[in-house]
């Protein structure tokens, strides 16, 4: 569903996609609540992560990326 909301399937899925929208009302009612769904996590407020947990997940990373052997990365 996302993407055909941001439009990244082709043309021809599209129309396929929306000729089964056109008859299936479980799939219009699992579409808008998808909608829904993702226009309200865009509304809401984005929490600031607190800079001790910055700095533990920094070093977590930095640990795991300077422990991996140099043909993994």
């Amino acid at each position: 569903m996302a993407d055909y909301l941001e439009t990244a399937l082709t043309p021809e899925v599209i129309a396929e996609l929306e000729a089964h929208l056109d008859g299936c009302e479980p799939c219009v009612a699992y579409l808008r609540t998808y909608r829904r769904t993702k226009d309200l996590t865009t509304e809401t407020e984005r929490v600031e992560m607190p800079e001790e947990m910055k700095i533990r997940l920094r070093r977590f990373l930095l640990d795991k990326l300077s422990s991996e052997p140099d043909g993994d990365r």
